[in-house]
């Protein structure tokens, strides 16, 4: 204060203020025209203080109607968000699902018998490749057996099945078999090219599998795509299963055995149809007949 009091912007509006209220009592005169006089200085101050005052009672009213106003949009916010990110899960979900059954829609076409049920892979074995779980079961139409494909390929068969899920043993599992042809041609299919489908641990851990049981004088080769041959009934005929790599002679007897890469990578596969029913199901077919002439049959 003492500071504001030295100061020349001080002094000098003190002294205009008693300039001013010495002219006015001079050209007037009278305790009316002090009190006007006065006024021009006092006036102003009350109103700056009185509007002050008002501000910031109003900045305090308002400053709580805002806040829960705030709190009460965050509640809302929240509340739609969480709606919004729950439709957007039923929308990928449902937008997923219908790519996958548009990805079968071409082997239904050209299986009209094939029963399909879409599954998704919910459970996998990390110490293990061999099976996964899927999310479908018997409420679904699942039974023990069943075949399970994609559309590049064979995938496994269902092993253990409850109501709401199924446990899928994969191909690259020891405990796999599953009849098998080599296509020699673009459509021929030699009924002496028929082997099995199978594979032992060390092949798995790389992630292939074997048509074995081929005679000596095979005429299959590398590149040439294995199919199954619906035999034993577990499997329709012609599902894709791999690609020859390389032909190698069994270790204990005179038969041959083609290294096959499977079309499906059963390690990272995520969505998955499950053949319920599909003609020729359950029926056991002699080796020495082809699919198409048990077909004919």
């Amino acid at each position: 204060m003492k500071e504001l009091v030295q100061t020349k912007k001080f002094r000098a509006l003190l002294t205009a203020v008693c300039i001013l209220l010495v002219c006015s009592v001079v050209t007037s005169g009278g305790n009316n025209v002090l009190a006007d006089a006065l006024s021009w200085v006092t006036v102003p101050m009350q109103r700056v203080s009185t509007l002050a005052a008002n501000n910031a009672s109003v900045s305090l009213e308002t400053a709580a109607t805002t806040k829960e106003e705030l709190l009460q949009e965050n509640r809302q916010l929240r509340e739609r968000i969480a709606q919004l990110e729950s439709q957007l899960v039923e929308y990928y979900d449902l937008k997923e699902e219908n790519a996958q059954l548009y990805k079968y829609l071409d082997m239904k076409q050209e299986n009209p018998d094939f029963k399909p049920v879409a599954a998704s892979v919910i459970g996998r074995d990390p110490s293990s490749f061999y099976s996964f779980t899927i999310d479908q079961g018997t409420q679904a139409g699942i039974s023990l057996n069943d075949p399970v494909v994609t559309d590049e390929g064979v995938v496994g068969w269902v092993s253990a099945v409850n109501s709401i899920s199924a446990k899928v043993t994969t191909i690259l599992s020891p405990d796999t078999k599953i009849g098998g042809v080599a296509e020699i041609g673009a459509s021929d299919k030699v009924s002496g090219e028929a082997g099995v489908i199978s594979t032992n641990i060390r092949l798995s851990d790389q992630g292939l599998i074997k048509l074995g049981y081929l005679t000596a004088d095979t005429t299959a080769k590398e590149g040439n795509i294995v199919v199954t041959s619906g035999l034993g009934g577990l499997y329709p005929p012609n599902l894709k299963i791999g690609t020859i790599l390389s032909l190698h002679h069994e270790e204990y007897d005179v038969s041959l055995y083609a290294l096959v890469k499977p079309f499906v990578d059963v390690t990272t596969v995520r969505d998955v149809m499950v053949l319920t029913e599909f003609e020729g199901q359950g029926e056991v077919l002699s080796a020495s007949s082809t699919p198409q002439e048990s077909e004919e049959e």
